[in-house]
């Protein structure tokens, strides 16, 4: 519907907000509302409806190809990949922008944080103010869903602030009223003073409606689905106590209750029902979507392929909300071929345990050789990213196009699983494989190829070794959301993606309780998850021990960038990067553009200003004041 494009018309949007798919497993089957008075929101039904709706926004916000640009391309963990860098189409042209900090207001995609997310903030005010007026709620009732409401709230004002700063309260009724008419005002205020003075608002409402949440929805939620509990109340309530603490109108006590708020889930797992994967791995293993580390993931319906956001019925498209994070973070494997017998293929089209090769996003060499230096003893870059391919069809078993492949592959001496090329963990790995560093067309001396840095896809070309090359398009493919399940080779994924997991819960204890100046706690809740990464299954009793030793970390270890290292390490390509490095750059813009530098396409490019996106044209557009420009960010 064209009135999602502003979010001026709210009572238009609330009805479109009815009509979307319930986020949560049983509802699912809940009848669209088309028309309605707000009078519907003072029933049970009316208002669970309006929560699934909010809930089902998350789903733009997390795994979509658009939120994927918005919150990770372009920072020190990923970069913009090779689909965008040659093909100027629509889905690729906001990586590359993003990529290279070229931002302006004119930007669509950035509407689908900005235009999107208002009229789900003002279906949420409305059920703050109604819920008091559902004659069915008991007590408990009307508590649990009106702390789901806040939460709700608070997140999307969350995702707001970390990209452009202080945004409205007041969407024409007041400050976080309910409205019901269109409306032409847009209430930022008229100067930076003005917006300080409502990003000082804009934080004191996320930490009461998180506050509020955290006192009042369940202590855990229900097995196999992702409804609030507790445990991401106070999560997101640390992150939003750090990010004020980093900002410019920090409060003393902020990383002492940013600590607070983490440290009573990590003290707590068994009252909150968390408990961190003995296996790294484990935490992405399909089928395995709803354990106890992930507390908060955006659900998608697997094969309904409307409600999810896909373009259309063959879910082949990349609409704005369905999950693509799978194929966007792969490399192109359909184009290595095995160098004995020379430029034969082993791999038959798409395979469905490979994903779809977008090739949309890149990790930065800093990812993959400097945070992930530790390939061995630190399970985690093996864990999150596909680094060897092997023999494999896109065609099921006993069908014409899999026997031909398989007597293709017998002809050759070849089987399934046999190796198709590999990404070598090391320079020196791949020397010892016969590979000459000062050669970028050089592959090794086996049967496939080996490809190191120095010869894997890179946006950059070089002069002298090592000299990445942007004509092979292949290197480490991020692995953590593959769905083997999907509709067709080039489908989009049914799974939950992940937004928050205890592993974060930990680290945020540790960033709070290093800046209140306790780095000994720090280093312990750290080594809580380095111990974990430590970990991979096949390992001796001796070699484990040996492994977790070389894993842990003291206090004299940790520094900021430590941590923002370790948060890569453990967090990579998980959705929030951006927003992460933003914030603890509010009133230290450096710390934002060092970290944003350690990506090679980066350096020189990034200024403070871009710590904040523009506010986007189609929203000055709709403003009847004629001054729009007082409106925009600064530098913009």
């Amino acid at each position: 519907m064209t009135v999602m494009k502003k979010h001026r018309s709210f009572i238009l949007t609330i009805v479109a907000l009815l009509a979307i798919a319930p986020a949560c497993n049983d509802l699912l089957n809940e009848s669209p509302k088309t028309a309605f008075t707000t009078d519907y929101y003072k029933t049970a039904q009316g208002f669970q409806d309006g929560l699934n709706a909010a809930y089902s926004y998350l789903r733009f916000q997390y795994g979509s190809n658009p939120a994927l640009g918005l919150n990770i391309t372009g920072t020190d963990e990923f970069t913009f990949g090779p689909e965008p860098n040659y093909n100027s189409s629509g889905d690729n042209q906001p990586h590359k922008l993003l990529g290279t900090y070229d931002v302006t207001p004119q930007a669509g995609y950035l509407g689908v944080t900005f235009n999107r997310t208002f009229p789900v903030i003002n279906t949420l005010n409305g059920l703050v103010a109604l819920a008091n007026q559902v004659p069915t709620f008991t007590d408990q009732q009307y508590r649990e869903s009106v702390a789901q409401a806040r939460y709700l709230r608070a997140h999307y004002y969350y995702l707001l602030v970390g990209h452009f700063g202080a945004v409205p309260l007041d969407l024409g009724s007041g400050e976080l009223a309910f409205n019901t008419i269109p409306y032409t005002g847009f209430n930022r205020g008229n100067s930076e003073a003005e917006r300080q003075q409502l990003l000082t608002q804009n934080y004191q409402v996320m930490i009461d409606d998180l506050t509020y949440a955290s006192e009042n929805l369940p202590d855990q939620r229900l097995p196999g689905e992702f409804r609030l509990s507790k445990a991401v109340a106070f999560h997101l309530l640390a992150k939003v106590y750090l990010a004020r603490h980093y900002s410019a109108i920090s409060q003393t006590s902020d990383a002492q209750n940013a600590y607070n708020a983490a440290n009573e889930v990590v003290s707590n797992p068994g009252k909150y029902g968390v408990a961190l994967q003995q296996n790294f791995e484990d935490v992405f293993r399909q089928g395995n979507d709803y354990n106890s580390e992930i507390l908060l993931a955006a659900e998608r319906i697997p094969g309904d392929y409307i409600n999810n956001g896909y373009l259309n019925i063959n879910a082949d498209g990349i609409g704005d909300g369905e999950n693509m994070a799978a194929n966007c973070f792969t490399s192109n494997y359909e184009q290595p071929l095995l160098q004995t017998p020379a430029n034969l293929d082993i791999i038959d089209g798409r395979p469905f345990a490979f994903q779809r090769p977008l090739r949309k996003l890149a990790p930065t060499r800093w990812l993959t050789e400097t945070a992930f230096a530790d390939k061995v003893n630190d399970s985690r870059y093996h864990g999150s990213f596909r680094t060897l391919w092997t023999a494999d069809t896109q065609n099921e078993s006993g069908t014409a196009g899999y026997n031909t492949f398989i007597n293709t592959l017998t002809t050759n001496n070849f089987a399934l699983g046999d190796t198709a090329f590999y990404l070598a963990d090391s320079p020196a790995e791949a020397v010892a494989m016969g590979v000459d560093l000062s050669n970028p067309a050089s592959f090794g001396t086996k049967y496939y190829r080996v490809y190191s840095s120095h010869n894997w896809y890179s946006n950059q070309l070089y002069a002298g070794p090592p000299a990445p090359s942007n004509v092979i398009l292949v290197y480490p493919s991020l692995k953590k959301f593959n769905d083997v399940l999907r509709a067709s080779p080039n489908g989009s994924s049914g799974r939950p993606m992940p937004i928050f997991r205890l592993a974060e819960t930990y680290l945020l204890a540790a960033e709070a309780a290093f800046e209140t100046g306790n780095a000994g706690r720090a280093a312990e809740l750290i080594n809580v998850i380095r111990t974990r990464a430590a970990y991979r299954t096949g390992l001796s009793p001796a070699e484990l021990t040996n492994r977790v030793a070389n894993m842990q970390i003291t206090s004299g270890d940790v520094t900021f960038n430590f941590i923002m290292d370790e948060r890569a390490r453990e967090l990579a390509g998980e959705g929030g990067r951006w927003t992460d490095l933003a914030l603890r750059g509010g009133s230290d813009p450096t710390k934002f553009i060092s970290r944003v530098n350690l990506n090679e396409d980066a350096n020189g490019k990034v200024e403070a200003k871009h710590r904040l996106r523009p506010i986007p044209q189609s929203q000055l557009d709709a403003i009847s004041d004629t001054d729009k420009q007082k409106y925009q960010n600064p530098g913009y």
